[in-house]
């Protein structure tokens, strides 16, 4: 085998090779890129469950708390011979207790941080 054939051999293969690096550079490029929108889909995905989670944990906390009140009332009603009319008032305000005090300390939270604010003014 004479030495330029050799030679242009070597040249022939480093050309395939270099041609073949690029064409796997530009695969990876691709497939990065694919990565990149599936995660952001993904991440949108996620976004969307936790604002429903963040609106359907509340109400399906209230929906059980008043669904177990209510068989809480039904069975002391089967229990009591009375008419039951201060009975009654009593466990709806028992019901609602939790959601007032609630209420009072997320007021409470923004009288204070209301007050701190105009003493730091």
């Amino acid at each position: 085998m004479p030495k330029g054939q050799g030679l242009e051999e070597l040249r022939q293969r480093k050309k395939e090779l270099l041609l073949e690096s690029d064409i796997n550079r530009q695969i990876v490029r691709i497939e990065c890129c694919q990565l990149r929108l599936k995660a952001t889909e993904w991440r949108r995905g996620l976004l969307k469950a936790r604002t429903a989670y963040k609106w359907i944990a509340p109400i399906a906390g209230v929906a059980f708390a008043v669904i177990s009140m209510r068989k809480k009332m039904h069975a002391h009603a089967a229990d009591a011979k009375h008419n039951g009319h201060g009975r009654r008032k009593s466990t709806y305000l028992k019901l609602l207790a939790p959601l007032g005090i609630s209420a009072l300390r997320q007021a409470y939270g923004f009288w204070r941080h209301a007050r701190k604010r105009d003493t730091s003014a």
